[in-house]
Formats: structure tokens, C-alpha cells, sequence
């Protein structure tokens, strides 16, 4: 059965960048006149500047005073009323055609989630090229259905890893019976990304099916400092072995599947290889210094 606009909230997270929340919240305008709902969640102590976006775009605003994306988008799914929960970072555009195209394959009751693509607004410069590039390698050619039988994969992590947080639907059903974000992780905290690999692995453990819908797109502001990037495969290392230590001790059954992965990845073998790796270049060292810390990380994050 087809989703209505009218069934969904589109939950924006933001640090305190009002120029591009504007923006952001301007082009979700047309869903809004569908009857979507927009809630936005500051992840800081609210300021006059949100007060007016509110008011001129007539949105629900939420305060997070606890850092890190994956509390704020808590914050956001306790306050929205849909029941099918779209996510779109501040420093991003909706593509006219996002929400329908997203929520299409969600017609089938079965897909619990669907993720989008990732457009650079601009590619004037390498840097955004780079990251271009890195978003892209996600992607399929076409829509792809993700399905994970714990017979065959009983830690599908590369699966999960398909997605990218910047640009996904999910039933409110599927938090309901996952659970939440996992608050340690996420830009904002000691991890520094990684909460939606970590959901969309939950779901996929849980015999939920995903699907990646390369047709829903967003424009995305990508960095334009190599510096940027260095710190991106730093916290993607991090975040990568961070999930390992977590479900490492979370669930001793998964042990042997995780050092087996593991050492798998430390020899190279292509088959275990990021989706990333076998397409694009990501800056080796921070990448390695990211995943030797991400275990320590992991330890040292309180539970949200």
C-alpha cells in the first residue's frame, strides 16, 4: 500500500548553522504543502535565529542538549507524530522528487527502511569531488533489495554499511522493535559517526528488509578542505571498529563471525572490503589511526 505525505515526518538535526537550515528547510516546502510534517532538533541551547526559521517555515522545534546526531535524532522520533520517518542533515537540499521516490519501495510492508542517494550540490573543487566520489561508491545502479537470513549472515555489517545516514526513510515500527539510535554514536561524540550503520545492521540482524532507492536523492554541501576529509576516513575507521567492539561484547554467539571478519579485512581480502575501498581512494592513514582508536572509543562512551 502506497505511503501518504500526510504519514510522514522529516526530521532535520542541526548544530547551529542558520544559512543552511534555511536552505534546507525551504526546499522541504512542497512536502509540507502535501502534509508532511518538518520537525527540526537543535543540538544546542535554542537561538533567535532558529525562533525565526520556526515561525516563517512553520515548524516543530525540538531541543537536544545532549551532543551527538544520534541523540538528536532520537529527540526528533519521540517528537514527530509520522509513521514513517524521513532524515535529512542541515547542510542538505531535497531533490523534488526525494520523498515519493524514497517512499515508494515502502509500499512493499515488508522493507522496513529505504536510503537514498547523496548529490554534491557542487563539484568545483577536489575535495568535493572526493566526497563525491565516496558517496557515490555506496550505490547501486539501481534499486537494490537488502536481505540478510542469519543462516547466511549472521553479522551482515558490509550489508548495512550500504546505506548512509544523510538520506533515509524508516517505520516508526522498526524503532519500536530495534530500538533507537544508539546515542554513542554519531557526529557530535567521542565516535564520531557510525549510528546508522549500527541501526540499519540491528535491522538486518533482525530479518527486516532494506532497500537502496539510488533514484531518492538529496544535494548534499560537501566539504571543500582536505582536512575534512582526513577527519571523515578518521571517524569512518572509527566507527567501523567500534560496531565490532560493541557487538564483540554485546553478543559472545557473534565472536567467531567478527574475528573472522576481522582478520579478513586486516589480510586485504577484496570480498570483505569496504563498499568504499575498491572504488575510491580514502586517506590510509587517518583511515588506520580511526580504526585502532574506535574499540578505545567505544569503551569510553557512556551509554545514551
Amino acid at each position: 500500500m502506497a505511503i501518504s505525505l500526510s504519514e510522514v515526518s522529516i526530521i532535520v538535526c542541526t548544530i547551529g548553522r542558520p544559512e543552511a537550515l534555511e536552505a534546507c528547510v525551504s526546499s522541504l516546502e512542497p512536502f509540507q504543502a502535501q502534509g508532511a510534517e518538518v520537525v527540526v532538533v537543535y543540538n544546542r541551547p535554542a537561538n533567535h535565529a532558529l525562533e525565526e526559521i520556526r515561525v516563517r517555515h512553520q515548524v516543530r522545534v525540538v531541543d537536544e542538549p545532549r551532543r551527538g546526531l544520534g541523540s538528536a535524532r532520537n529527540a526528533g522520533i519521540r517528537a514527530s507524530t509520522g509513521t514513517v520517518l524521513a532524515f535529512l542533515d542541515d547542510d542538505a537540499r531535497a531533490d523534488p522528487n526525494w520523498i515519493p521516490r524514497l517512499l515508494a519501495p515502502l509500499a512493499d510492508p515488508e522493507v522496513l527502511a529505504v536510503v537514498g542517494s547523496v548529490w554534491a550540490q557542487t563539484v568545483a573543487d577536489p575535495v568535493s569531488q572526493a566526497f563525491d566520489c565516496l558517496y557515490r561508491a555506496h550505490l547501486p545502479e539501481s534499486q537494490l533489495l537488502l536481505d540478510a537470513p542469519r543462516e547466511k549472515h549472521p553479522f551482515p555489517i558490509r550489508l548495512a554499511m550500504r546505506g548512509t545516514g544523510s538520506n533515509m526513510a524508516i517505520r516508526r515500527e522498526a524503532f519500536e522493535r530495534f530500538g533507537y539510535f544508539d546515542g554513542r554514536f554519531g557526529r557530535g561524540t567521542r565516535i564520531g559517526s557510525g549510528e546508522e550503520t549500527d541501526l540499519l545492521l540491528r535491522l538486518l540482524r533482525g530479518g527486516a528488509k532494506l532497500v537502496v532507492e539510488p533514484a531518492a536523492g538529496i544535494f548534499h554541501c560537501h566539504p571543500t578542505e582536505w582536512r575534512a576529509l582526513r577527519r571523515w576516513a578518521f571517524q569512518s575507521g572509527c566507527a567501523h571498529t567500534a560496531i565490532l567492539m560493541k557487538y564483540f561484547l554485546q553478543e559472545p554467539s557473534l565472536r567467531g563471525s567478527i574475528l573472522r571478519y576481522a582478520a579478513l579485512r586486516i589480510l586485504g581480502r577484496k570480498e570483505l572490503a569496504s563498499p568504499i575501498s575498491s572504488q575510491t581512494r580514502i586517506p590510509r592513514l587517518p583511515f588506520l589511526l580511526g580504526s585502532l582508536y574506535g574499540p578505545l572509543a567505544f569503551l569510553l562512551s557512556r551509554k545514551k
